[in-house]
Parts: C-alpha cells; structure tokens; sequence
C-alpha cells in the first residue's frame, strides 16, 4: 500500500472519484452536452490505456470516466490531459456538467439548439460552488429524452402554437400528431385546448396547408428535480422564456442557493423547507 497521503478534496476537485479498491480511481472527464470530437476520444483513449485498463465508462449523465487510475499516477494523468486540453469532471459541492440532447442541431424534433446552449451555460457555471450539487439538463422537445425534471435546473425546449382558420381545411393531420389529444377537428377547423397542449409543436410539423405556426417558441424551466434514493419531480418555474431570461433565472437561482441554502442541502430540499414562493418572487422580478 502506497505511504502518500490521499487528499481527497483535491483529488475530487479534478474528478477523481475514489473506488472500492484501495488506492484505485475512477478518473471523471469533462463533457459538454454529451459531446466529444474524433481527437479528444484518441486522447482519452491514449490515457485509458496508459493509466487505466484500456477502457472508459460513460455515466447516465454523459460523462466519461477511466476507471483503475492508480493513486499514485492520478496528478500525472491529469496534467497530461490538461496539455491535451481535456480536462477533469465536476464533483463534491459544485455546478455539475450540463447534459443534454443534440436539439435541432440534429433531432427533427428539437425545438432549441441543446448544444450550443449546454456549451454556454458550462462556460460560465461549471464547477461554481454550492452547498451541495446542482445539476442541469437541457432537452430539445417535451419528449424530454434527458429528463430535464429530474435536475435541480431543467431546460425544455418548447413552442406554442397558433392556428391559422382562414388557412385550415380540417384535414385532421394535426389531430393525429397530437400525442395529447389536445386538438379536436371542430365543423371542418382545428381547435386547440391549452389545457392539454405540452407545446411540443407536433401538430406545426404534421401541418401541410400553413394553418398552423409557432406563435412563440422558447424555454420552460423546470426546478427543484433530483433522481436517486428520493427521487422528486421538478417544479415549473416558467414557460417560453427567452434566452437572456433562462440566464439570468439560473444567476438568481445559484445566489438564492448559496444564500439560504444549508450545508449539503439539495436545491429541492430547500425549497421544501422554505417553500418555493420566496425563491419564485426572487428570480422572477
């Protein structure tokens, strides 16, 4: 067993996770979005073979890990990375890495860019202090493929419908779109009911006769999510927020956090002890 003493805040604090074996680490990687290039996978590859055991794991929350990592080996492997500029994970009391899914970069359902969102939000929060963690997840559509209600921050991408009746012909391809039953076909024109659209926009993309077009299309904030041993479903925040008002929401939501937030205590947790109206009052000026 190796003399040198393990500084464990340190050591987290370049994404090294302890594992069950003695003096052995899984080494947490950097990822934005679930994104990494050709190169930098010849890199991590390079590292896996070199101070693992020739291969990674990717976490359920995008993240690349090398596991084996000897103790000894851990400040070499990670300076050697950082030259190549890829760089070590978030963990303990911090701003997690932000997940998310490709967006309309890519999905023919993405209503938003997750990606370049996800790189913009990292850029500026990533590692931030907190009490405990917060995580962030950003989806393209209400199919919500990353669970972004299951995060202490969410982003959805949303868009709200408007119908066009001097346009519609009653076809009925928006009806069958809709996955919520949210449009019936009423004496030939289609009606929306408010209550039951999630503003998905399917029934904008079933549309052929332009009688159907985003009225508004932006950010629904969900808050308050975690998974794990007491999984809670997030609160929502906003809907269609523009992207200078998801900014500033999430600034607001990380100095409420560190102001009355206790040591170790989840974002939802607090607002199960102080209620959510306050929090609500504070970042929705």
């Amino acid at each position: 067993m190796t003399e040198k003493k393990i500084d464990q805040s340190s050591l987290k604090s370049k994404g090294f996770l302890p594992q069950r074996q003695e003096d052995l680490f899984s080494m947490r990687l950097r990822v934005v979005g679930g994104r990494v290039n050709a190169e930098e996978l010849r890199k991590i590859a390079d590292a896996a073979e070199k101070y693992g055991q020739g291969y990674i794991h990717i976490t359920s929350r995008q993240q690349i890990e090398i596991p084996f990592v000897k103790l000894e080996d851990a400040e070499e492997a990670s300076c050697e990375l950082e030259k190549k500029e890829v760089f070590g994970g978030s963990s303990g009391k911090r701003v997690r890495a932000v997940v998310a899914c490709q967006g309309n970069e890519v999905c023919r359902y993405g209503l938003i860019d997750c990606q370049k969102l996800a790189r913009n939000i990292d850029e500026k929060y990533f590692g931030a202090a907190v009490p405990k963690k917060l995580k962030i997840a950003i989806t393209g559509c209400p199919s919500a493929c990353v669970r972004p209600q299951d995060n202490d921050f969410g982003i959805m991408g949303t868009t709200k419908p408007e119908i066009l009746e001097e346009n519609c012909v009653g076809c009925g391809r928006c009806e069958k779109a809709c996955k919520m039953e949210a449009i019936t076909i009423r004496d030939n024109k289609a009606k929306i009911d408010r209550e039951k659209c999630i503003l998905c926009g399917a029934c904008i993309t079933a549309c052929r006769k332009e009688s159907l077009k985003s009225e508004k299309t932006g950010y629904t904030i969900f808050v308050g999510g975690r998974a794990g041993r007491q999984p809670k479903y997030g609160k929502k925040l906003i809907e269609l927020a523009n992207e200078e008002q998801v900014f500033l929401i999430l600034e607001k939501t990380l100095e409420y956090y560190r102001k009355e937030g206790l040591e170790g205590e989840r974002l939802g947790d607090l607002f199960e002890r102080l209620g959510i109206q306050k929090y609500r009052e504070e970042v929705l000026l």
